[in-house]
């Protein structure tokens, strides 16, 4: 067996485990912020979708990754085990989450950390090199969804677009008013499910995420104080300059719904940056594509070869 068909076994069948990750928990304003960590060597944050996704959807990022690097996944605050006892605007913010992760760092004692963005989290990936440069090594945006929430003008119907007509009936199924209005937190997770085969290049490897999903597994609700969070600020970074200067790596599936046009922006947006497209993929490029990701990771966070260090300061 492959090493790539072992993955997607072990994702299908929620067998990868974080049996070995240390998990925990540094105080904060308003909740005790929970984060794990996995594997060993170079410090690497991950920041999952969303936003409200419960860090466990990122597990499986975590095992591919974490036989190279420290991983460390966390809890953005309003998911998992980082709720507050009430959210509201005083203790759900971008800016709040940015400086929880300042708090890990610290934590950690981390001078610098490589950081991956996967959708959603690479746009706050994103801010957070605006807001705080000089505490990121390296950034890594993977499907990420741009500078900016642009992208939602098209990417859902870009989604509904890929659907077939079983798809659109279980979609159609869900969105009816009455189930609506029974229990709107399950109607809306079984509505992200009908729709998942339309993130996909390979509708069938869809599976591995919709058969895995749980109620729990988002926070709707602290999604919508980051959203009303982004209409107060103006967090349009294509509006502005990158503050950023160091390597950046852009990788896309090259059948991401988000279309071309958004990793492109960011690779013109970071003079720094290198854009990979994945082929045959969508935006799950991990699950779609695990071994092509974890070799342009591995490249481009190889460590730099001390020849080429000469010179500078």
């Amino acid at each position: 067996m492959t090493k790539k068909a072992l993955f997607v076994l072990l994702l299908a069948s929620g067998l990868l485990a974080d049996g070995l990750a240390q998990d925990r928990t540094v105080r904060r304003p308003g909740t005790d912020v929970h984060y794990r960590i996995t594997g060993a060597g170079t410090p690497l944050l991950i920041l999952g979708g969303g936003p409200g996704d419960n860090a466990d959807r990122y597990l499986s990022l975590c095992e591919l990754l974490s036989g190279s690097y420290q991983c460390i996944l966390v809890d953005q605050r309003g998911t998992g085990k980082s709720l507050p006892a009430v959210l509201d605007a005083a203790t759900i913010s971008v800016g709040l989450t940015l400086d929880d992760f300042e708090a890990i760092r610290r934590e950690l004692g981390i001078e610098a950390w490589a950081v991956l963005g996967f959708s959603y989290g690479g746009y706050l990936a994103s801010l957070y090199a605006d807001q705080h440069p000089g505490s990121i090594s390296r950034l890594l945006l993977m499907d990420s969804m741009g500078l900016n929430t642009d992208v939602f003008a098209y990417f859902v119907d870009n989604i509904t677009s890929r659907l077939n007509a079983a798809d659109l009936e279980l979609f159609a199924y869900w969105n009816d008013p009455a189930r609506d209005a029974h229990d709107p937190h399950h109607a809306l997770v079984e509505r992200i499910r009908a729709r998942m085969p339309g993130y996909f290049f390979d509708r069938k490897k869809s599976l591995i995420v919709s058969q895995a999903m749980k109620d729990s597994d988002f926070n709707f609700a602290m999604g919508q104080w980051i959203w009303e969070d982004f209409q107060k600020r103006d967090l349009d970074l294509a509006k502005r300059g990158s503050r950023f200067d160091k390597p950046v790596l852009v990788l896309q599936g090259r059948q991401d719904p988000l279309g071309e046009s958004v990793p492109q922006a960011l690779s013109r947006y970071y003079k720094n940056s290198r854009l990979v497209f994945i082929e045959k993929c969508g935006h799950y490029s991990w699950i779609e594509q695990p071994e092509k990701v974890l070799a342009s990771i591995r490249e481009f966070l190889a460590p730099v070869p001390a020849k080429h260090q000469r010179g500078k300061v």
